[in-house]
């Protein structure tokens, strides 16, 4: 069972990485990595102990990005702690 949560979270962070899951919250959209050339960093954004699923992560990073005037994100780290459902994430944002 673990092993298959391991590989199922590994799975996600792929596809988040090259865009291939994509959210979005009012104004702000997720970018793969390909989107993001031509665009200008603002900043990013760290947060520890998010608890809930993948889609939950990532609609608190997008409210987030959101809030800083961000136009654009990009996870780039996200990493499930020891208890499961509940996250470490950093993305950068872009104007």
């Amino acid at each position: 069972m673990e092993l298959t949560m391991k590989r199922s979270l590994a799975l996600t962070t792929l596809l988040l990485s090259v865009g291939l899951i994509t959210t979005s919250a009012q104004s702000t959209d997720n970018a793969c990595a390909d989107r993001v050339t031509g665009l200008n960093e603002i900043g990013l954004i760290s947060v520890n102990n998010i608890s809930g699923s993948v889609q939950d992560v990532e609609r608190i990073i997008a409210l987030k990005a959101d809030e800083q005037g961000a136009s654009w994100y990009r996870i780039v780290q996200m990493q499930e702690n020891q208890n499961p459902d509940n996250w470490r994430v950093q993305a950068i944002i872009y104007a």
